[in-house]
């Protein structure tokens, strides 16, 4: 695999999660459009490289990638940059009710089921779900797991707050508690030498 130095284009791994990356976009999301921004150099081209989230998992924990969108594991060695000066809410959305949706712990809402994007299935993320007593269904896209809720398939779906203000359904809530509040971050692989082309 060739390294950043000898590289004009330096591909990004990603999974479709609009608006933040995504393939039916020209600039490919947010994330993208902020990544260009930060980058110091005009020659290099980032090009989005797109898999469902349980390969691009795989392909992180193979090693052979430069840079990420998709979130690294902490005991995968990576670098990290932040690129959002607002942070993103990561939560999760039902149908609309008239009581606030908040919780103080997970276990709080056991029974329901919750849909989640696909990963290792033991990831913690997701452990953390079954572990309250959730039944988890992996989906995809975040978009297919809001469809779901919309259904009546499951009781809840991941989302965030941006996405989320985008989809503008009044018959949906999304959760005063978060799960994880986040900049949008690009993880890099010290391997490549990726890192100098930020400031």
């Amino acid at each position: 695999m060739p390294t950043a130095g000898q590289a004009k284009t330096i591909d990004v791994l990603a999974i479709e999660y609009p608006p933040f990356t995504t393939s039916k976009e020209s600039s490919d999301g947010i994330a993208f459009e902020l990544l260009r921004k930060a980058a110091l150099s005009d020659d290099i081209t980032w090009q989005a490289v797109y898999a469902p989230p349980g390969r691009a998992a795989a392909i992180i924990r193979s090693g052979e990638w430069c840079a990420s969108f998709y979130p690294v594991v902490e005991s995968i060695k990576s670098q990290s940059i932040v690129l959002s000066k607002s942070k993103v809410s990561i939560g999760l959305v039902r149908l609309a009710e008239e009581n606030t949706f908040s919780w103080q712990s997970l276990h709080e809402l056991a029974g329901r089921s919750v849909a989640l994007l696909r990963t290792k299935e033991d990831s913690a993320f997701a452990q953390q779900f079954t572990d309250a007593g959730f039944d988890v269904v992996f989906v995809e896209n975040i978009v297919t797991g809001i469809r779901l809720v919309k259904m009546g398939r499951v009781d809840y779906s991941l989302s965030d707050n941006l996405s989320f203000a985008q989809q503008n359904d009044e018959g949906l809530q999304f959760s005063k508690s978060s799960l994880v509040v986040t900049p949008v971050t690009l993880y890099l692989n010290p391997n490549c030498n990726v890192t100098r082309f930020f400031n």
